[in-house]
């Protein structure tokens, strides 16, 4: 399977305010991943090839068995992979993973069933001796018929190349029991695979002491942390949503306009917002230099990064916490957010600059015609 097959899976990697991980479509607006990748979120975000991103609504979980479906705001035109539901998988069968390692584009490696029916605390898992990275989780195995023989989830830490993903039938099984789910959410008791629609002790069905599930942070999630609470307030003051600029844990990564925008912790003591906006073009450099420095762009200043002019602003979080000056610094984060959309307009309008790796090129085309 080439490099250019794969951009044309509908596989596609998943953000939420603790990580991210891989999903695959089964419908054009339904997706498979992990129940870890995913919780105790119940909305995350999708981002396609052109780095957009959809938000999707988290449907059906299984802790048990690290599965998890989420329904898209709007459908996906990535081409769709058939799970295989039999059980006939044979040592040293090839197969290959497909996902994003370690937040990598997507990627593929290969390898083999090392065992189709390792048994680990009570379950039977595929192993493989595929490469599995952080960021692989929920993502596909596939044979060689291109057909979904698993649902990648973990690897052990303290081995090379032992790899595990849920058999295909399982994953049948947990699809076509979404088919006909009428609850907006649920979570699937791990003995009877009933669909729990409320936080209980015991299983209404077969009387599973659900206690060790702790269903109330699926059902209930806990609050965020403040400083979490202040950035994403301070988003959606100035129009982005939040839950699409979710990054994993105190970051965010979006876009204004072309640019793109990073917010994260790089520490306890430091908020920190950057762009990288542009590349300096070839004439007019001493004029750009000049305008950059200016003192005029004050409390934002700029900095030239790897050849890439970068807009940056720090805060100090116990300023952030402090209730004289949130509000001040949260319309900082809209107005750093509104500046980072107008100055690379202006960088490459007035002084040639030239679009920086990460520039949302789409739009930077749109703008450079108006």
């Amino acid at each position: 399977m080439t490099t250019t097959d794969i951009t044309e899976l509908g596989v596609y990697q998943v953000f939420t305010g603790g990580g991210t991980g891989t999903g695959f479509l089964i419908a054009p607006t339904i997706l498979v991943t992990n129940c870890h990748v995913v919780a105790p979120y119940r909305q995350v975000a999708v981002e396609l090839r052109d780095r957009r991103r959809v938000l999707g609504d988290v449907r059906r979980i299984h802790p048990q068995r690290d599965l998890a479906i989420v329904e898209l705001a709007a459908p996906l035109a990535g081409e769709l992979l058939t799970i295989h539901p039999s059980d006939d998988l044979k040592p040293n069968q090839p197969i290959s993973i497909i996902g994003f390692p370690v937040g990598l584009p997507l990627s593929i490696t290969d390898g083999v069933v090392s065992n189709p029916r390792q048994l680990l605390d009570g379950q039977n898992f595929v192993q493989t001796d595929a490469a599995i990275n952080p960021g692989n989780s929920g993502g596909p195995m596939l044979d060689d018929a291109r057909r979904i023989v698993a649902v990648t989830t973990c690897k052990l830490r303290a081995a090379d190349n032992v790899g595990f993903g849920i058999p295909g039938p399982d994953v049948q099984a947990f699809v076509e029991g979404f088919q006909a789910q009428t609850a907006p959410f649920g979570v699937m008791c791990p003995a009877c695979d009933v669909l729990l629609e409320s936080a209980r002790r015991y299983c209404d069905h077969c009387g599973t002491d659900l206690e060790d599930l702790e269903l109330a942070t699926y059902f209930d999630p806990p609050e965020p942390h403040p400083l979490v609470g202040f950035v994403e307030d301070a988003l959606t003051a100035a129009g982005v949503d939040p839950v699409l600029a979710r990054h994993g844990a105190a970051n965010w990564s979006f876009y204004s306009g072309s640019a793109p925008i990073e917010i994260w912790s790089c520490c306890s003591e430091h908020l920190c917002l950057a762009s990288g906006l542009a590349k300096p073009g070839k004439q007019k450099l001493g004029e750009l230099f000049r305008y950059l420095l200016a003192a005029e762009h004050a409390p934002f200043a700029f900095d030239l990064d790897d050849n890439v002019i970068r807009l940056h602003h720090t805060m100090h979080i116990t300023d952030v916490f402090a209730h004289d000056d949130r509000d001040e610094l949260a319309a900082a984060v809209a107005r750093f957010v509104a500046s980072a959309d107008r100055f690379d307009n202006q960088l490459a309008t007035d002084y040639g600059c030239e679009p920086a790796p990460r520039t949302q090129l789409t739009f930077w085309k749109e703008q450079a015609k108006s």
